[in-house]
């Protein structure tokens, strides 16, 4: 077991957090810095109004004052007061001004400029940041998530720079509750954090601890990305039946009932790539995906298309769980003129052992006909397969094999015992 990070009031972690509000605040100035034109855009100015012989412009003011944050303070206090006075709704001289005072050890004022800057410009992503890194040095770690999650919200890039810092923030139990106060509320780059941490992150327990604030909030249950995320960290740790059940607890009720070994065998569905749903990985300009056809059993069936380059085609697939025995795959299928050599098959493969390894074959499908059934027996041993994937790929062995164009179609794919348990 690795051990635990120190808790977030200690030494090191105190460190930790106040470098990670200098981050903060020298990346706010540098984003000001580089992106002056942006603020005179936002605030509907232009640099020829903010030079206008006796105009007390509050961005000229500011932009003045930026470049002397470290030269001469003082005197960039005085020019942001100025700017304060010219506009006193324009939190970025607030907010630069707070910064100026923390650092001076004036904390009285730095909060109240703060709270202005946020207050005046609640969406500033600059403002946000310079708020945030002041909440980290006083210790206050649910309010800096709350300045953080704006600025998050409002520029997508600072998810590379930030999320690390965050899963380091998560990693210690001690600050989650931060983090569940946060997701009172929708959180807009939660999933995709979770996926970053479920992906990215060392400990497992940080991954569930995560999942778990996101089942506890109604605003931000996982779905779609950042489920998928967790449900393949538990497989990739071997969990199969944990990641099973949080799959089968994302469902819908509808969805449930009548569940069996295969689901969507009837392609009623779209494929959500997500669980133990079928998942479709691109491949070329091979396309999968339910659509209506006469014969189908239900309003869908899958269409399966070859119309590009050669691929070795593999890329439909479907987790499932079957006990140790005996079981049978069944199916129909509408060859529409593939042409492929040898053709399409469906195959059963353990997983989760030493190494994949195939259990069930089906024929190969190719040419054209009318809707025919199809079926194969097959035996799950009882050790080394913990779970299984039924996959749809070319069959062959080199190169020519997988040369493959035209349309095929198929329905009511089911796994059924054979046996008795």
């Amino acid at each position: 077991m690795p051990n635990r990070p120190p808790p977030f009031t200690s030494p090191l972690n105190l460190a930790r957090w106040l470098a990670f509000a200098l981050f903060a605040a020298l990346a706010a100035w540098r984003i000001v810095t580089l992106n002056l034109a942006d603020h005179y855009a936002d605030a509907g100015e232009t640099v020829a109004a903010a030079e206008l012989p006796g105009v007390e412009h509050p961005v000229a003011l500011t932009r003045e004052a930026r470049q002397l944050l470290d030269a001469d303070p003082q005197e960039a206090v005085a020019l942001l007061q100025r700017a304060v006075r010219a506009d006193p709704t324009y939190g970025l001289s607030y907010a630069l001004l707070g910064a100026l005072w923390e650092k001076a050890g004036d904390e009285r004022r730095a909060r109240s400029a703060i709270d202005a800057a946020a207050a005046f410009a609640p969406a500033k992503v600059d403002v946000r940041l310079i708020a945030a890194g002041f909440e980290l040095g006083r210790n206050d770690l649910a309010a800096a998530l709350r300045h953080s999650s704006v600025a998050l919200t409002r520029r997508g890039s600072l998810r590379a720079a930030m999320f690390p810092e965050l899963l380091r923030i998560a990693d210690e139990p001690a600050n989650r509750a931060a983090l569940s106060a946060l997701l009172a509320e929708p959180v807009a780059w939660w999933p995709a954090f979770v996926a970053f941490a479920a992906n990215k992150g060392e400990r497992l327990e940080t991954v569930m601890a995560l999942y778990a604030l996101s089942e506890a909030s109604v605003a931000n249950s996982l779905q779609g990305h950042g489920l998928a995320a967790v449900l393949r960290r538990l497989q990739r740790e071997g969990l199969w039946l944990d990641a099973r059940l949080a799959w089968m607890s994302a469902l819908p009720v509808e969805q449930l009932e009548g569940m069996g070994n295969v689901f969507n065998g009837g392609f009623e569905q779209p494929l959500s790539g997500v669980g133990f749903d079928w998942v479709s990985a691109k491949a070329g300009h091979v396309l999968a995906e339910p659509l209506p056809t006469p014969g189908a059993t239900g309003a869908a069936a899958l269409n399966v298309v070859f119309r590009g380059p050669r691929v070795r085609y593999r890329h439909l697939s479907q987790h499932v769980m079957l006990e140790p025995g005996s079981y049978v795959l069944r199916g129909r299928v509408r060859p529409d003129g593939l042409e492929a050599k040898p053709g399409l098959t469906w195959t059963v493969a353990c997983i989760g052992g030493a190494r994949e390894r195939e259990i069930g074959v089906t024929e190969y499908f190719s040419g054209r006909s009318a809707w025919r059934k199809f079926e194969t027996p097959f035996t799950v041993p009882a050790v080394q397969c913990p779970a299984q994937v039924l996959r749809l790929q070319l069959g062959g062995q080199v190169a020519l094999d997988f040369e493959a164009s035209g349309p095929i179609w198929f329905d009511d794919i089911v796994i059924e015992r054979l046996d008795a348990r």
